[in-house]
């Protein structure tokens, strides 16, 4: 028989002799005791990273079922292994106990080979059941950095995309002083068809990007004045046929 890893035992036994007695037969097995008198001071001990309980059935003020229904109720406490060391044998007494969140039970006197095996039975499914839930809080670890590093990427996105409308709308807005700048007529025919093009896009039901869009791109179709020659961009009289051909490549 090949002794199990070291647990933290949890005995808890009104009658000192069979207390004291579990407790040996426990350490006997490698692992470490704790000990409890009755139901409140058993309680008290859990927070000292409790693996198991051995747990007397009938003891004064909270009996043992009174005691692991307690446990059960807490929820970082749900799967902890309870084994209640009885001498009870009626069939209600066994259905209370399973009721309450017993995990198995062992009769009075205590077999050494019994109590051994229901033990490393039990501890290695609470091994297992302490993997899958450190494995399940890495994963969710995992997807909660992974999830801020998607949002930390969108929000980069977003601020990158706002910056490029925001320079290409100075663009817009520089190249559109220079039109003016170059042509005075040009400010006002440019105003004028920036405001008819967004009336006539709210009208046919364009949404409000669509609708800005399209204003600030009406605006651009005058730019290109901006590489008209002066003697043909503000001759005054009859522009002749070669420099009507100049005016309309802009």
């Amino acid at each position: 028989m090949s002794d199990p890893p070291k647990h933290r035992i949890l005995v808890v036994d009104d009658d000192a002799e069979i207390r004291d007695s579990l407790a040996r037969l426990v350490q006997s097995f490698g692992h470490e005791v704790e000990t409890a008198s009755d139901g409140i001071e058993a309680l008290g001990k859990l927070p000292l990273d409790i693996d198991f309980v051995l747990l007397d059935a009938e003891m004064p003020a909270l009996d043992g079922f009174e005691v692991a229904q307690r446990i059960r109720g807490m929820t970082e406490y749900a799967h902890l292994p309870i084994v209640m060391v009885t001498g009870l044998t009626r069939r209600e007494d066994r259905r209370r106990a399973l009721e309450v969140g017993i995990n198995d039970f062992i009769n009075k006197p205590v077999d050494r080979d019994e109590l051994w095996l229901r033990m490393k039975w039990l501890l290695e499914l609470k091994t297992t059941h302490d993997r899958l839930r450190a494995h399940e809080a890495e994963l969710e670890l995992l997807i909660e950095r992974k999830t801020e590093a998607l949002r930390a990427a969108l929000d980069e996105m977003i601020q990158a995309r706002r910056l490029v409308h925001e320079a290409q709308m100075d663009t817009i807005r520089r190249l559109t002083i220079a039109a003016e700048f170059k042509d005075p007529d040009t400010a006002g025919h440019i105003e004028r068809i920036g405001l008819y093009s967004e009336v006539m896009a709210r009208k046919l039901g364009l949404s409000p990007g669509e609708v800005e869009t399209l204003r600030h791109a009406v605006t651009m179709h005058d730019v290109g004045k901006i590489a008209t020659p002066d003697r043909v961009l503000l001759k005054p009289g009859k522009l002749d046929d070669d420099e009507w051909v100049v005016m309309q490549s802009h």
